[in-house]
Order: C-alpha cells, then sequence, then structure tokens
C-alpha cells in the first residue's frame, strides 16, 4: 500500500481550513497552466525525476513573476 504524502497535521489543517486550501489550489492550477507545456518532453519519457525538478523550478518561476520578483531575488523585511 502507498503510503500517504501528507501528514495528520496537513490534514486537519485542509478540513480546518478548506477555503484558504481550495484558494491556494486554484492558484497553483493557474501558475501550472502557464509552464505544463514544458514538461511534455518529460512525461512522455516517463522520466519522474526531471519532471519532478523541472516542475519545482518552472513554478517557482511562475511564482516568482506573479510576485514581481526577478532573477530570484527575494526581499526581506529588512529591504521594505
Amino acid at each position: 500500500m502507498k503510503q500517504n504524502k501528507l501528514t495528520p497535521e496537513s490534514l486537519q489543517w485542509i478540513k480546518d481550513h478548506p477555503k484558504e486550501f481550495m484558494e491556494e489550489l486554484i492558484r497553483k492550477s493557474e501558475l501550472v497552466k502557464n509552464f505544463s507545456h514544458k514538461l511534455e518532453e518529460f512525461r512522455i519519457r516517463k522520466d519522474k525525476i526531471g519532471y519532478s525538478l523541472k516542475f519545482n523550478e518552472l513554478l517557482k518561476k511562475e511564482e516568482d513573476k506573479i510576485n514581481g520578483r526577478k532573477n530570484n531575488q527575494t526581499t526581506t523585511n529588512e529591504d521594505v
């Protein structure tokens, strides 16, 4: 039997905050739509490791683009 990746604490948070969970899920789905075509080659080759690495890289780039950060620069409270 395959082990669930969610911890009991995560599951409880989802149950306690369904609205926030759904908003985050929808937001991430929209981001993935922007780059899903770039993952096709990994999916076709069934390269799970390459797919996972590229997915995380592209998701971070999309989040940075949406948040106004470029070149992997992050702002801290001291910068603001």
